[in-house]
């Protein structure tokens, strides 16, 4: 039985490639932080009717060396997803140091111990993050940009970190590069994803003329072990992004589900920019009204034969899953 180590096993796009690993009859070895995110694992698998015999747990730390080496002992596959999400304008440490150290760690030890294949949950916050509007496998975020938030340059750094290690190795290594990820969580932790996109639009009275790229977390987590398992993805980075759609399109596929609060009205752009003179936080939207980006999911598309189709599905369910604890009203 082939063994997969996946760091971060208590995260949300995590425990989607265990869940798929195990049923795919792989053994799983999966770190988490503490005793307390072993039994949240356990628990929300055991709810989800999702079988344990193949799954083992060790408890590392992304800024410690203690461990890693001798985790990875005879694991022929790695998946590296755990990183720090901190949005906004955090301390630039605090996200990057994890990211990038961690990432290290990890891939270090993966070579250390012969594993076959590296695989990188990166995000397109290494791609985005330049003067294009269209974007692909092959872009990258622009480090030496004053705007970029500590999250984007976390991402950036880890990724460019992971490649200059590979280049001078012979591990099989690839880079997931996924846009907003959307769906529930299999433990009940609410991702910072969904919070922020989907509570913050039941905020508003009217939304901003603005689109965004989304993707949903099963068709994630199925691009990981795809990538995982094929040769051919070695040294490539895979864009994931199922569609981009206006946040009135994205209200609509709400309102559908039945979540009748979310807005019905777009903003006029003059009025938003006008509003945005008083309010910091509205800044960085005001400067994306109107415009619509074009990304090319080329690499996915071909050499993982991926085709996502459950992003308007995830939508609803998580909204659903926000709504269950309370935080939404339908």
């Amino acid at each position: 039985m082939k063994k997969v180590f996946v760091s971060g096993g208590s995260g949300y796009i995590a425990m989607y490639c265990i869940k798929i690993l195990i049923e795919k009859g792989y053994h799983v070895l999966t770190s988490v932080r503490d005793e307390s995110q072993k039994e949240l694992v356990k628990k929300s698998f055991k709810i989800h009717n999702i079988a344990q015999e193949n799954l083992t747990f060790t408890i590392l730390d992304l800024l410690k060396d203690d461990g890693w080496d001798e985790a990875l002992k005879g694991c022929d596959y790695v998946l590296h997803v755990a990183s720090p999400v901190i949005p906004g304008n955090v301390d630039e440490d605090s996200i990057v140091k994890p990211a990038v150290d961690g990432m290290t760690r990890c891939l270090n030890a993966a070579i250390k111990n012969g594993a076959k294949k590296f695989v990188q949950t990166s995000s397109y916050a290494a791609i985005y993050g330049n003067k294009k509007s269209d974007h692909g496998d092959d872009d990258w975020t622009d480090l030496s940009n004053k705007n970029l938030l500590p999250y984007e340059i976390s991402k950036t750094k880890s990724e460019k970190k992971m490649w200059e290690i590979v280049a001078n190795s012979q591990i099989g290594a690839c880079a997931i590069n996924p846009v907003l990820v959307l769906g529930p969580s299999l433990s009940g932790v609410l991702s910072m994803s969904n919070r922020l996109t989907i509570k913050k639009l039941f905020s508003l009275p009217f939304v901003p003329d603005m689109a965004i790229s989304v993707v949903g977390v099963q068709d994630v987590a199925d691009a990981h072990i795809r990538a995982m398992e094929s040769s051919k993805s070695n040294g490539k980075r895979f864009l994931l992004s199922e569609k981009t759609i206006k946040l009135i399109e994205l209200s609509k596929i709400l309102r559908r589900g039945g979540f009748k609060k979310a807005p019905k009205n777009v903003i006029p752009n003059i009025i938003f920019k006008f509003l945005a003179l008083f309010i910091p936080s509205l800044r960085s939207i005001a400067k994306r009204l109107g415009t619509f980006e074009k990304l090319s999911t080329k690499n996915a598309n071909n050499i993982l034969k991926w085709f996502p189709k459950s992003a308007e599905s995830e939508i609803i369910n998580s909204a659903q899953q926000l709504h269950d604890v309370g935080i939404l009203k339908k």
